[in-house]
C-alpha cells in the first residue's frame, strides 16, 4: 500500500510534490504571511510570538536571508541601528539560534526589550484610563509616581 503525503497546513492530500511538505495553495499562503512579517519587523520595528511560529515552518536559510536583508534594511536608517531594531533583531536571532558569525555581521548589543512610554492618562500596569494627578492606579494600586510615599 502506498503511503499517501499531506499538507503539513491543510492535510490535503499531495499531488504536486514541487511544493513539499505544502500544497499550492499553503505554500502561496505561508510566502504572503512571510513577507507580510518582513513588513511588520521593518515598519513596526516588531516580531510577535504567532509571527515566529509562522517562521518555523521555513528552512533555516530562509530565516538567515530574512535576518541579513532586514539587518541591511535597518542599518541604513539615519545614526545607524536604532534600539527597537536592535531588539527585533535579537529576538529574531535568539528565536532561531543564529549566530552573527554565519550571518556576516558585527555582534549586536544585548537590550531585551524597550518600555514604551503611555499616554498620561492610562496605567502603564493595566492601561485602564485615569486621571493624569492620580498617585495610585485605582484598579490595579500601581504606583504612578516616584516621588509618592503611601501613608499606609
Amino acid at each position: 500500500m502506498e503511503e499517501v503525503e499531506r499538507c503539513e497546513e491543510c492535510g490535503k492530500v499531495l499531488k504536486d510534490k514541487s511544493y513539499e511538505p505544502y500544497c499550492k495553495q499553503c505554500d502561496e499562503k505561508l510566502d504572503k504571511q512571510f513577507d507580510g512579517i518582513e513588513d511588520n519587523i521593518l515598519i513596526y520595528r516588531e516580531l510577535l510570538d504567532s509571527e515566529i511560529k509562522v517562521l518555523e515552518k521555513f528552512e533555516d536559510t530562509d530565516i538567515k536571508d530574512l535576518f541579513k536583508r532586514v539587518y541591511e534594511k535597518l542599518s541604513r536608517e539615519e545614526g545607524g541601528l536604532k534600539k527597537e531594531s536592535i531588539v527585533v533583531l535579537n529576538k529574531l536571532k535568539r528565536s532561531f539560534s543564529l549566530k552573527e558569525s554565519e550571518l556576516g555581521i558585527g555582534k549586536l548589543p544585548e537590550i531585551k526589550e524597550i518600555k514604551k512610554s503611555k499616554p498620561k492618562d492610562q496605567c502603564p500596569e493595566c492601561d485602564k484610563k485615569i486621571k493624569e494627578d492620580f498617585n495610585l492606579c485605582p484598579y490595579c494600586g500601581y504606583r504612578l509616581k516616584d516621588d509618592f510615599v503611601s501613608k499606609f
